[in-house]
């Protein structure tokens, strides 16, 4: 494969890029509606369909029954229920050939960052998990900025002063989020999303480091 981007920095999305954190996710989710009385039930697979959105777009499809301060209270819970399950590993994996990957970019000399689109306390959960924060030097997500995807990632190439980003995802969100803060989209295809363009696509993790060259 030959290099196609001189980059100093990758910006990771999260779900369906780095990991998969439906089974715990969903174990959350039903733990909270059971406790509302709720009778709705949740798979793994639900939350694929919806990785990537925002809080309220999600919860807008999953509880619409609730009203705003009942949909609060219902994602207040599952954030804190779903950050002490995934923190642990449980429900929970990890996509093989990321921990090398991210090894391999980090020992060229790469600046590793994540940008989802989560609520606070998810991207640690991810980096205690998998005791993977020593390779990440930075995150952000709207649950503490309020930003959207693109948003995010402009704030964190200006926040670090990165000159030459890509931004690796596997969902529309995600490529929609790469063309607002004018970064390079690599697709994820492995991953659970279908994104309409892309500058480049891998079929596994380990495929990255040869579409990146160093920067001059």
């Amino acid at each position: 494969m030959t290099p196609r981007f001189s980059a100093d920095s990758v910006l990771f999305d999260l779900d369906g890029t780095l990991w998969d954190a439906g089974e715990g996710t969903a174990e959350a989710y039903n733990e909270t509606a059971a406790s509302m009385g709720l009778s709705r039930r949740f798979t793994a697979e639900d939350l694929h369909g919806v990785m990537g959105l925002q809080a309220q777009e999600i919860l807008d499809r999953f509880v619409p029954q609730l009203d705003r301060q009942a949909q609060k209270r219902f994602s207040q819970a599952v954030s804190a229920a779903e950050c002490e399950i995934l923190r642990t590993g449980r429900g929970s994996t990890l996509f093989p050939g990321v921990r090398g990957l991210l090894e391999t970019l980090r020992g060229r000399g790469l600046r590793l960052f994540i940008v989802s689109n989560c609520q606070a306390g998810y991207i640690e959960a991810f980096l205690e998990a998998y005791g993977l924060a020593s390779l990440i030097e930075g995150f952000e997500h709207p649950g503490r900025t309020g930003l959207d995807k693109g948003g995010n990632i402009a704030l964190v190439v200006r926040t670090y002063g990165l000159r030459a980003p890509v931004y690796v995802g596997d969902a529309a969100v995600d490529e929609a989020g790469a063309r607002k803060a004018g970064v390079p989209f690599i697709r994820a295809a492995y991953g659970f999303g279908a994104p309409g363009s892309w500058d480049a696509s891998i079929d596994a993790p380990q495929d990255l480091p040869a579409l990146l060259a160093p920067l001059a």
